[in-house]
């Protein structure tokens, strides 16, 4: 039986050395896929950043944007503020076209009554 005993102890011996081994080779993986997990985080961490970094400026862009176009806006406003007053003159305009039209027929005349008197010297 002793032999019997050495067999089963060397097969208990065997296969506790091949668990061990396995075990190791688990834990070499283990540290390996870790190192690399740990390097992909770094990685993705640093293009986070510089997309961080882009997409800041980007909005510093769009704000100077942004106040250009509320300034011409403001403008826009003023302008249309002045349109009742706008409309307002060109009504009175309609009684300066007859205003007009009679100081245009008066110089018309002068002109023709200088006309006639040069004529006649």
């Amino acid at each position: 039986m002793t032999t019997q005993q050495n067999q089963e102890n060397n097969q208990l011996v065997e296969i506790k050395n091949l668990i061990s081994d396995r075990f190791n080779q688990l834990e070499r993986r283990i540290d390996e896929s870790t190192a690399e997990l740990k390097q992909d985080i770094i990685e993705t961490k640093a293009e986070l950043k510089q997309k961080i970094t882009e997409v800041k400026g980007d909005i510093k862009a769009v704000h100077v944007e942004i106040k250009g176009l509320e300034k011409r806006l403001s403008m826009v406003e003023t302008s249309v503020a002045k349109i009742p007053e706008i409309t307002e003159k060109f009504g009175e305009l309609k009684n300066w076209r007859q205003i007009a039209l009679v100081v245009t027929a008066g110089v018309i005349s002068a002109f023709l009554g200088w006309m006639a008197r040069s004529g006649r010297v």
